[in-house]
């Protein structure tokens, strides 16, 4: 039975391959890792071969995240490690959600979909952290909390205190199947009550998770030290223009808790997300030889979060519910305005 297993994974990794034009002696490194401090992202499978390393994700359905996640990751990669060859990115899978193609294209992803029995065989089980303190899996699944859908379950949670998990689902517009897999994991976690309603009983063991599963710092790509005084000064300048040349961009953490009514201030830091890396270039206009200006940090998304941002005061800023995900993934830096904007909210 295991030669048999053997054989057909050896076939699936031939086909896969095949697809990619890549030699069929070359060798697959299984669950490559990339590291941050002490915490571990892993990618499906990485090949070297020529002259490119060439990293691929799988997922049943890719969508924007599955993209965003593996650009991301790349983006990681490539500041840590002194790698020579360059790097290609392909996200695997079953199907592939419409809306996805474009963005791919964009940013350099290549889509590649594989037979329903192949792709079976190729897609790996859930790893699970072997460090003591890790209460979540490092990889995407219905039980990381900071998936797209499961931290749209979480605010509700924050926000609406639900009294049951089938409620919880229809306020999230989440499948009763999933909304039920995210609440027994942080009910198995010590997270949340499920006795008397649904309600977070311990915040900091929640952040603490969130911040360990997907820091912001991970998202990273590059600091411009600009001429502005102050964050504020930063942010409408800045938003300004790009409004102006039609580039996408949502100013985000401490930069958009203001406008959710935190008042936590950091002047000498701005967070900005910009989805389309060649538009980064827009933002050197703004830097200066002078690093006592505010310093603006510029991050690639893991999501589409475009879809749900809003101007306010002329300012795009990503969706309240992303805006809590992103301070959270500050950690103790974010905590403050994070649990402010958590009071603010469920009293609404």
């Amino acid at each position: 039975m295991q030669i048999l297993m053997d054989d057909e994974l050896e076939q699936a990794n031939h086909y896969l391959l095949e697809k990619l034009g890549l030699p069929l002696d070359a060798r697959f490194e299984d669950n490559f890792s990339i590291k941050l401090g002490n915490r571990e992202f892993l990618i499906d499978k990485a090949v070297e071969s020529l002259n490119y390393v060439t990293l691929i994700e799988l997922k049943s359905r890719i969508n924007e995240d599955t993209v965003y996640r593996i650009y991301a990751l790349s983006r990681l990669l490539e500041d840590q490690r002194n790698i020579k060859n360059r790097i290609r990115l392909v996200c695997a899978g079953k199907s592939l959600k419409y809306s996805t193609q474009e963005l791919a294209d964009k940013l350099g992803v290549e889509i590649v979909i594989l037979p329903h029995k192949l792709y079976n065989i190729l897609a790996p089980e859930q790893y699970n952290s072997t460090e003591s303190n890790r209460e979540f899996s490092v990889r995407s699944s219905p039980a990381k909390i900071t998936s797209h859908k499961a931290w749209k379950i979480i605010c509700t949670i924050l926000s609406k205190k639900p009294p049951s998990i089938l409620s919880l689902s229809k306020e999230a517009n989440v499948s009763y199947g999933w909304t039920n897999s995210i609440i027994h994991k942080l009910g198995d976690a010590g997270i949340i009550h499920m006795s008397y309603g649904l309600m977070i009983k311990d915040l900091d063991k929640l952040f603490n998770a969130v911040s360990w599963e997907r820091p912001l710092e991970s998202l990273h790509v590059e600091t411009i030290h600009t001429r502005f005084k102050i964050s504020n000064d930063c942010i409408n300048e800045v938003a300004l223009n790009l409004n102006k040349l039609g580039i996408e961009y949502a100013f985000t953490a401490h930069s958009s808790s203001l406008y959710y009514g935190s008042t936590t201030i950091r002047d000498d830091t701005a967070y900005i997300y910009m989805p389309d890396p060649r538009a980064r270039q827009n933002l050197r206009i703004f830097s200066v030889n002078n690093e006592k200006g505010c310093a603006l940090k510029v991050y690639t998304p893991d999501r589409d979060i475009m879809g749900s941002s809003q101007i306010l005061g002329g300012v795009r800023i990503v969706s309240l519910c992303q805006n809590l995900l992103d301070l959270a993934g500050l950690g103790i830096d974010g905590r403050a305005s994070l649990k402010e904007l958590v009071s603010k909210d469920g009293k609404k």
